[in-house]
């Protein structure tokens, strides 16, 4: 029972603690949603401190019924650091959700007592919980997997992507974890993955927030962060990099890498989200090829040393989210403010990588290696902005989509006002729209749309369209961009922006007409508020903070 002593290396069992799914199955199954529940109820009657934990006001399970659990462990010490762990969002990357109660019980074994001390942690193991009990040996049977029970599903029971939800929030599990964030606001975020993809000669890889839009100096103190994690592990033997694929994806001998590029610098991405609100992210992708009981034990290795990281600099990481807010009051007072429309990739640096020649039986399992080349490869592993637009003092949502869109801009912890509130001085300005793509596939249900344009004060209204009155004005829903997360209400409401309600549909029936609808044309359902009296003007981006890298 080789596999078996590996989990529990470092973690092995003082007499009568509880143990996880996997241990007491001799690896044969994964955990379900009740057997979660059961473990870590184990845990609060064998010690202290753990609770059930229940944003207010969130939803309490999914659409099917299942419960949406997750649990809170309060730090000892004098002001403790808060940190959220997430696992299972991908309900057959099942290493995080084993790892994190593994996680949970040496804590309250007393085993890490800085952490026990310093850290006020939730933790949601099994956060897609339909996908955690939909369990199937056939899911990414390409990967070893526990034997009996096989693994989860990808998406929920709606056929969603819980981490692509972040926006448009149609999942109830996006919005427990929006109101988490709301209430217990921790200073950084965990999501624990497994990869799909390349052969390379990492134990695990992770990856920053790396947001377009967000602070810039928050965003190379994330990085900062992993790359010391990085050095600290790497002296262990525990070698990691940052998440991403090779280029070409699946290389040859005749094709081999040429780069390495990693993943998306959207918000709808759980590990980018936080960072528009301020807030550090932590990306975790155990290695798929390695055996079930080594990705729980790296991902394990891993979290504990993220967490340890985030104690010993705890002080600095509560300065960093404080200063990227600051900067962002302090850009509103100094003038135009913009924010890029899009992103792209840049090279951070080059870095030595193992590319592994895999041999691979008839289910896609990789069995062995034809060889390993070394080559040093840029790595693209961080995104620059580009198409820097003005950003306007705040949007007007009609009346008539308030309420579609005000649950979703609530939901999000937006400070939402009604339309008469607005600055009656600033110009109200108007869509003119240039270009559009609407996606001929669904993507995550939606049909997406795509809008090219800019902001006029004159309108250019369409033959017996329906014009904007001043009780109209007033009666909308009007989001002011210096708030808190004004970056947020930005990429949710500009409609030129890829992860934009606009973006994923809520408009639809006023922006897409198509056979049947005849009728008289709708306005543009949103309006923004200039900065000053004249129509908007360009500007430059807001310049980077210098931070030591």
């Amino acid at each position: 029972m080789r596999g078996l002593a590996l989990i529990l290396t470092g973690t092995s069992l003082f007499a009568g603690w509880p143990q996880t799914t996997p241990e007491r199955t001799e690896l044969r199954r994964t955990s379900t949603v009740a057997d979660v529940r059961a473990f870590m109820e184990a845990l609060r009657k064998q010690a202290p401190g753990l609770e059930p934990y229940q944003p207010k006001g969130a939803p309490r399970a999914t659409e099917t019924g299942k419960p949406l659990l997750a649990w809170r462990l309060k730090g000892v010490g004098k002001d403790p650091l808060r940190v959220y762990v997430n696992a299972n969002i991908h309900a057959g990357e099942v290493e995080g959700k084993e790892a994190i109660q593994q996680v949970v019980r040496e804590l309250l074994q007393g085993k890490h007592p800085e952490l026990r001390r310093n850290l006020d942690l939730v933790v949601m193991p099994a956060y897609n919980a339909d996908g955690t009990d939909a369990q199937d040996p056939s899911i990414r049977s390409y990967q070893p997997n526990p034997t009996e029970s096989g693994v989860g599903r990808r998406e929920n029971a709606q056929g969603l992507d819980l981490n692509r939800d972040l926006m448009k929030v149609a999942a109830p599990n996006t919005r427990w974890l929006l109101a988490m964030l709301n209430e217990f606001d921790p200073a950084a975020v965990l999501d624990l993955h497994t990869t799909n993809g390349s052969t390379h000669g990492f134990h695990l890889t992770h990856g920053p927030a790396c947001t377009m839009g967000a602070d810039e100096g928050l965003l190379s103190f994330n990085r900062k962060m992993l790359v010391d994690v990085r050095e600290q592990l790497k002296a262990e033997g525990m070698p990691t990099y940052d998440y991403g694929n090779f280029v070409p994806y699946r290389p040859t001998a005749e094709k081999p890498p040429t780069a390495w590029e990693t993943y998306d610098a959207h918000p709808r991405l759980l590990t980018n989200y936080p960072a528009l609100r301020n807030r550090l992210a932590v990306l975790s992708e155990s290695y798929v090829y390695r055996s079930w009981p080594d990705r729980i034990s790296d991902t394990r290795k891993f979290v504990l040393a993220c967490l340890g990281w985030m104690v010993e600099h705890r002080n600095e990481v509560r300065s960093q989210v404080r200063e990227a807010q600051g900067r962002w009051t302090t850009a509103w007072a100094k003038g135009p403010v913009s924010l890029p429309l899009s992103a792209k990739l840049k090279e951070v640096e080059r870095y030595a990588f193992d590319w592994v020649d895999p041999i691979r039986d008839d289910k896609g399992h990789l069995i062995g290696e034809k060889g390993r080349t070394r080559l040093e490869l840029p790595s693209f592993v961080g995104f620059e902005g580009q198409d820097y637009v003005e950003v306007p003092a705040g949007y007007l949502v009609d009346p008539a989509f308030v309420p579609k869109v005000l649950p979703i801009l609530q939901a999000h912890g937006l400070k939402v006002q009604l339309g008469a509130s607005r600055p009656k001085n600033l110009a109200v300005l108007h869509f003119q729209e240039s270009g559009r793509k609407l996606a001929p596939g669904a993507y995550q249900g939606v049909f997406t749309l795509e809008l090219q344009g800019t902001w006029k004060a004159e309108a250019t209204p369409k033959k017996q369209q329906a014009a904007w009155t001043s009780a109209d004005l007033d009666r909308a829903l009007y989001i002011p961009l210096d708030q808190p997360l004004g970056r947020l209400a930005f990429y949710l409401l500009d409609p030129r922006s890829s992860d934009s309600l606009a973006y994923w549909g809520a408009f639809h029936s006023a922006l897409v007409r198509g056979d049947g609808m005849w009728g008289e044309p709708p306005r543009f359902p949103i309006l923004a508020v200039g900065r000053s009296e004249a129509a908007a003007v360009s500007a430059t981006p807001m310049a980077a903070p210098k931070t030591q890298e």
